[in-house]
């Protein structure tokens, strides 16, 4: 298993995966979601490669088994807030046949490796309150809660 910097071509591989975890948001969250042929955009995938700031990964055995696609953000300076660099994980997704193989952990190990030499703060990310697989992943992994997003439909 190695973790590498996904280019260009992999955008096909990255999608398919993506739209396993999409699948998983439509089913859970219909009022948010919706099915669609294309659930990555080419030129938005191409724009974070091309991206100062961004980064997507892949992790592969053969063959790409999983990606995640982060941010480096640094706060501003100002007076309330002590300013930090984060990586937050915009997405995340694992290869259904791969789930449950301890791959995933593999990976995001390799993640957090990645966030440590960069000299980063912490690592962030956020998660639907459905998802409690990934949430129990992620607490294995040992991140906390550090906010709640609440809403109220109208």
């Amino acid at each position: 298993m190695h973790m590498r910097e996904a280019i260009k071509s992999d955008y096909e591989v990255v999608h398919q995966i993506q739209k396993q975890v999409h699948e998983i948001h439509t089913k859970e969250r219909p009022d948010h979601y919706k099915m669609a042929d294309t659930t990555l955009d080419r030129e938005y995938f191409n724009s974070l490669i091309d991206g100062e700031n961004t980064k997507v990964f892949l992790m592969e055995e053969d063959q790409p088994i999983a990606y995640t696609i982060i941010t480096i953000k640094n706060t501003k300076e100002r007076p309330i807030l002590v300013p930090k660099k984060v990586v937050y994980m915009d997405d995340f997704g694992v290869e259904s046949k791969y789930r449950g193989k301890g791959l995933g952990k593999m990976f995001f190990e390799k993640i957090l490796e990645f966030a440590k030499n960069m000299e980063a703060d912490s690592l962030e990310l956020g998660v639907w309150e459905f998802n409690e697989n990934a949430i129990k992943f992620y607490e294995s992994m040992n991140l906390k809660a550090k906010m709640r997003r609440m809403e109220i439909d109208l």
